[in-house]
């Protein structure tokens, strides 16, 4: 393989308990997140007097790292490590992280919110306190970007509820940071779905100011996916046992809405990542919107929508996905196309401590030259805008 800029899709920074609180407007700052111990000194993240989740550090490919300080909390035994304390500056320290890269063999990575893509979860229903706190980790991502100097691309955060005004703010606050990427929910938008005519000028936005929507796994995944009943008996409200086997498929339905009902087609000049959603479906979803799409017109005698193209050329030219190891990235792209990305993960437990080298060794394909150049960088630096 040709020596090559490799760019990292997927990466964490874990928030410090007092980002929101230092950066959310003034206005707001009694409606800031926080990160709080409790009595037994475990940290919990926090919404006004709100316990919204546990929190916790973990460690790259181990699963327990975490499970035994929940196990801990559980239990009702002490916490054995303080967050604001004891959370390893790779973790959450941009200059840290930056400065990971070169040991690891990694140019450029992107970093996402770490309970960032959860808390929207509990703030669904209160719109101020879901904006400002959106808006706080924006103007962090901001210093991110400064201090990574060119190499660390951090992900905003926006929502399509609500007044499109605030939308457009946040992309324009984006923009002008050469913020590229921005995590929104895969669910309903007030009651409607992502195509709807009223959101038109959401997804033109996005085109205006060069920023890409993404898809995250996160709490909110499921939302709208299955009743509240099916996952009653789990105490994971954010992580629930149910949403492994399920996972992706909010992607899945999110996909296919903007390609059917032609939001791709109207925008063809968007892109939009899917990250640590799983891509192996994509291989059915590609097949299944086309016959779908076919299919519809024969049983009911017309089209909702006519599009120029299939449902699976939209899927091919404007969205991009971030691969599992254990996938067997190179496979699927023979049957996709040299379309998914490298994503390593750190530091989660399904993720890397050495991201490129123990990925690359957990796969055990040889890519070819014009694949891996695509995979390894040229597709995150497509959605990039580079």
């Amino acid at each position: 393989m040709q020596a090559m800029a490799v760019f990292d899709a997927d990466s964490h920074l874990f928030e410090r308990p007092e980002l929101w609180a230092s950066h959310i407007d003034p206005q707001h700052r009694e409606l800031a997140l926080r990160i709080e111990n409790d009595e037994l000194g475990h940290p919990w993240l926090m919404h006004r007097n709100r316990k919204l989740m546990l929190t916790w550090t973990c460690e790259p490919s181990n699963f327990e790292s975490i499970g035994d300080l929940i196990g801990d909390h559980r239990e009702g035994r002490p916490a054995r490590f303080d967050y604001g304390r004891d959370l390893p500056a790779s973790h959450w320290d941009p200059a840290t992280r930056r400065d990971c890269l070169d040991g690891w063999g990694i140019e450029e990575s992107v970093c996402f919110p770490q309970w960032g893509i959860n808390w929207e979860l509990w703030l669904g229903e209160d719109l101020t306190s879901l904006h400002a706190n959106m808006a706080a980790w924006n103007r962090w991502a901001s210093e991110v970007r400064q201090e990574g100097r060119g190499r660390l691309h951090p992900v905003g955060h926006v929502s399509l509820r609500g007044d499109l005004d605030w939308l457009e703010s946040q992309l324009a606050f984006l923009d002008t940071h050469d913020i590229r990427l921005a995590m929104m929910s895969t669910g309903l938008v007030d009651g409607r779905r992502l195509s709807h005519p009223d959101l038109d000028r959401a997804w033109s936005l996005f085109e205006r100011y060069g920023v890409t929507p993404t898809f995250h796994v996160g709490g909110p995944s499921l939302t709208g996916l299955v009743d509240p009943a099916w996952i009653a008996n789990d105490d994971m409200d954010y992580m629930p046992m149910l949403s492994y086997p399920l996972h992706g498929t909010d992607a899945q339905l999110a996909l296919s809405d903007l390609v059917l009902n032609g939001v791709l087609a109207r925008h063809p000049a968007m892109r939009v990542a899917v990250v640590e959603l799983l891509s192996r479906w994509l291989v059915d979803l590609m097949f299944k919107v086309d016959a779908a799409y076919n299919t519809y017109r024969r049983i009911s005698g017309h089209r909702l929508l006519e599009l120029p193209e299939r449902p699976s050329d939209y899927l091919r030219r404007q969205v991009r996905l971030s691969a599992f190891a254990a996938e067997k990235p190179g496979a699927l792209m023979e049957q996709l196309g040299p379309i998914l990305m490298f994503g390593g993960d750190f530091p989660h437990p399904e993720g890397y401590a050495s991201p490129l080298a123990e990925y690359r060794a957990k796969t055990g394909e040889q890519l070819a030259d014009d694949v891996a150049a695509k995979f390894y960088g040229g597709n995150l630096a497509e959605l990039l805008h580079r």
